[in-house]
């Protein structure tokens, strides 16, 4: 396969097809302008996988979300709705920052692993 334009691939035949990549979004609730959270509250997550487009639909089976504070990391449960899932944090009790990682996987067998540093404040 040789690269097309687009971030595709062209096939042995000359068709262009998209790459079957996928990423996680993220929708925090009841953050202030400045993207922070009160300490010692908690944060309602909403997220969801996005493919590239043009890609062959497959449909998200897991999701896997994780948070750290800089103590290492630690999993958060997450609950399904439909295609998208609903993670709350909580967050410490003191001044610093929550960072994420997302791990999805689809039914083609494809999958992501998706860190976000300091993905919000707290303080």
């Amino acid at each position: 396969m040789a690269a097309a334009p687009g971030g595709g691939h062209q096939s042995m035949n000359g068709t262009s097809m998209a790459t079957p990549l996928m990423a996680v979004r993220y929708a925090p609730e009841g953050l202030d302008d400045h993207n922070r959270a009160r300490p010692g509250s908690e944060t309602r997550v909403p997220l969801w996988a996005e493919r590239n487009p043009g890609a062959a639909e497959a449909a998200v089976t897991s999701m896997r979300l994780e948070m750290s504070t800089g103590a290492g990391w630690r999993q958060v449960p997450v609950v399904r709705d439909g295609t998208r899932w609903t993670a709350v944090l909580p967050n410490p009790d003191r001044a610093g920052f929550v960072s994420l990682r997302a791990t999805a996987s689809d039914s083609s067998g494809a999958g992501v692993t998706q860190t976000i540093t300091r993905a919000y404040a707290v303080g």
